[in-house]
């Protein structure tokens, strides 16, 4: 029979024979042409004795260093960090680099240093992009040229670069828009093959993982998967696909996630401010333009400050081309649902206000200016220190917000999907793929190849700036290092009023100096800090002998101006160091000022923070309603109370209440009846108090004004406010 149809046997076998080495050359062009661009975006000269530069880098190395030195020197767990955001220390398990990235990188690291094991993984994780976009876009596409075009474009315009040129490493987005097209590849396969479970097993495992490495590929994942889930349901698979899909994400993420919400709520981390949410919508200006990153030709140049978030001239703007004319020609594409995903992702993108450079503004009838403002309502009622006012503040009127400000009202935690501009992946993977497809279909092969040359043309990237690795060490430092007195360090911007400077390189040098760091990394730190910076540099304007009395030696002051001693710093100068003569993440100079110590405290050994008139030769007034301090502690499994002496600002008739409330929890109320002073103690039940920093609330019921001339609202005075632990 074989024979009757043209064929022989000998010949059936040679087809055979043949069959698996066509597949082998159907790869070799793609991964030969993805090797080429690798090297000339990521060259592999430096693997040993450089890393990008930027505080992204530094904060994989960090963590890398960190887990070395935790498992195999002081043999404790690396998911505590004791010496940043002193003296509470941090939970890092919240890093962008978590634990699951770290532990990747650590054998290699291991292997041949902390540099190698960096590289490697970027050299992985983008390879994976590139591979598991051009395996979806052969699915789509028969055309080789324009699905290793894809795949490239892809892997270069997922934001992993464009930020990587400013921040120096997003190695966290390149593993979360790495594992997108794999999931998109699992999901197609699967609805191609009736849901078949073998693929939505595979489906979970791989969005579990992508998640394990950067928990944003929940809502990014999560996008595609509901266009999905939807057709699953249409077609009676909805159950299987919960199943076998979701259930297995959840399985292979949930320890991950776990660490990563146990470390944010134990160390009550702030998200992103609504302020800081307006600046991190995707600026559709930079959606069709040319690649600013590019190898030789920069029509776009990119600002200083923020990365150039293109999805690339060539490739954006043909694939809408295309899709456009497959439209015009009635061609029914089966790239729809990753179409459908991709508009979900331009939403997300798109954040709580449309932008185009900045924030774009609208007529705003009267209909649309009462939905917003119920939006607002709502947040105020269920996050009252995120929407602080009651009402739309002025300066967002005619905002074009999108209806995404109702997630950070009502969802919890939202605010810490903070970076919403990475969701444009999702929008970048399903218009890439979908103008594979109409372009493939309605194209000549001579265009379709001329296509794919011009996609891969733009998607040549220059390489990120580099910096030496091991990196060079700041005089400061080295300084801090030999000085044998003990104590903490804060680390401060260097302006008029010195806020605390939350920063990777403030870190970086924890594991030099070893010295305990009232400062930690941006952008999520915890809500006492926040406290501490009220009105920019509150600590240095008010009593900076409590910095000493709590164990605060030294204040070092990053790239300090010329005329710094004009601001009247509480501080005597120690020194001020060069920076290094070789390229460090410390290119400037550093001054170290030292905190005296001032003695023992008289009034108090708490932190007083807001409410508080200035001290005086007796005690201190209570100023307003309210009233708060922090308390910090090392041992809060001992025994402790809370000690007063006080008296009210005297009002015949009226009653003085006095409540006080430690981390939320009242643990003291005290009615003065008279004008008499009083002496209170209470105890701090036990599991009240924290490792750390404590706050403590004073409420009153009433405030006036002592005497004529003097205008202050006091409430009650006091000689002593002391928290006594046991033993100490």
């Amino acid at each position: 029979m074989a024979q009757g149809k043209g064929y022989s046997c000998k010949s059936l076998a040679s087809h055979r024979g043949k069959a698996p080495l066509t597949r082998v050359g159907a790869w070799l062009i793609p991964l030969g042409i993805w090797f080429l661009w690798l090297q000339w975006a990521w060259p592999p000269s430096g693997f040993f004795r450089s890393v990008p530069a930027g505080e992204d880098t530094l904060e994989a190395m960090w963590a890398l260093s960190w887990y070395r030195r935790a498992l195999l020197e002081l043999h404790t767990s690396p998911l505590f960090h004791p010496l940043a955001f002193a003296p509470q220390g941090w939970h890092v398990a919240k890093l962008h680099h978590g634990p699951f990235l770290i532990g990747l990188m650590l054998p290699w690291a291991w292997l041949g240093g902390d540099a190698f094991a960096f590289h490697i993984l970027a050299w992985l994780t983008l390879s994976v992009a590139f591979v598991s976009a051009f395996r979806l876009a052969r699915l789509f596409a028969s055309d080789r040229w324009l699905a290793t075009a894809a795949g490239v474009a892809y892997a270069a315009f997922n934001g992993t670069f464009a930020a990587m040129q400013i921040y120096g490493d997003y190695l966290t987005v390149a593993w979360g828009t790495a594992c997108l097209p794999l999931m998109g590849f699992a999901l197609e396969r699967s609805r191609r093959g009736r849901w078949a479970s073998r693929w939505l097993i595979r489906l979970g495992m791989i969005w579990g993982l992508g998640i394990a490495g950067n928990p944003y590929l929940i809502l990014l994942g999560g996008g595609l998967a509901l266009v999905y889930a939807w057709k699953a349901w249409r077609h009676g698979q909805l159950k299987k696909f919960l199943l076998d899909g979701v259930g297995i994400a959840l399985l292979v993420s949930g320890p991950w996630l776990a660490l990563f919400l146990h470390a944010f709520l134990r160390d009550q981390m702030l998200g992103q401010t609504l302020g800081t949410a307006l600046g991190n919508g995707y600026p559709w200006a930079h959606a069709l333009a040319w690649n600013p990153y590019h190898r030789w030709w920069r029509w776009h140049s990119a600002p200083s400050n923020q990365p150039v978030l293109t999805m690339g001239l060539i490739p954006t703007g043909t694939s809408l081309a295309g899709l456009w004319l497959a439209a015009r020609l009635h061609r029914r594409l089966r790239a729809q649902p990753l179409l459908r995903a991709a508009t979900l992702g331009a939403l997300l993108a798109t954040g709580i206000a449309v932008r185009w450079e900045a924030p774009v503004r609208i007529p705003w009838p009267p209909e649309l200016a009462a939905f917003y403002q119920a939006i607002w309502a709502i947040g105020h009622a269920r996050k009252p220190a995120l929407f602080a006012s009651p009402t739309l503040p002025v300066d967002w009127e005619h905002l074009a917000l999108t209806p995404l400000l109702l997630l950070w009202a009502a969802v919890p935690l939202w605010e810490t999907v903070g970076t919403v501009w990475r969701f444009i992946a999702l929008t970048a993977l399903g218009l890439t793929m979908a103008g594979v497809e109409a372009w493939s279909r309605i194209a000549p092969s001579w265009l379709r190849r001329g296509l794919a040359f011009l996609w891969l043309l733009e998607s040549l990237m220059a390489p990120p700036p580099t910096l030496p690795w091991p990196y060079a060490i700041h005089p400061a430092f080295e300084w801090l290092r030999r000085n044998p007195e003990p104590g903490a360090v804060i680390d401060v911007f260097a302006d008029h009023t010195p806020g605390l400077h939350l920063s990777r390189v403030a870190v970086m040098a924890t594991e030099y100096h070893r010295r305990p760091t009232l400062s930690g990394f941006t952008p999520f730190h915890p809500r006492w800090i926040e406290m501490l910076q009220r009105g920019r540099g509150l600590l240095f304007r008010h009593r900076p002998d409590w910095l000493g009395q709590h164990g605060f030696r030294f204040l070092i002051v990053h790239n300090p101006p010329p005329d710094w001693a004009k601001w009247g710093w509480p501080f005597p100068l120690e020194a001020c160091f060069d920076p290094p003569t070789i390229p460090s993440p410390w290119d400037y100079p550093i001054c170290i000022f030292r905190i005296p110590d001032r003695g023992a405290p008289t009034i108090t050994n708490l932190w007083l923070l807001d409410g508080w008139s200035g001290p005086e030769a007796w005690g201190v007034w209570a100023e307003g309603t309210k009233a708060h301090a922090l308390w910090l502690t090392d041992q809060p499994e001992a025994p402790a109370a809370l000690e007063l002496q006080a008296f009210p600002l005297c009002r015949p008739g009226e009653t003085q209440r006095l409540e006080v409330s430690l981390n939320g929890r009242r643990i003291g109320v005290e009615a003065f009846t008279n004008c008499e002073e009083r002496t209170a103690r209470w105890r701090i039940p036990e599991g009240w108090a924290r490792r750390g920093v404590n706050e403590l609330s004073f409420r009153f019921a009433y405030a006036a004004a002592p005497a004529q001339g003097d205008t202050r609202q006091l409430s009650m005075g006091f000689r002593r406010i002391w928290i006594r632990v046991d033993g100490q």
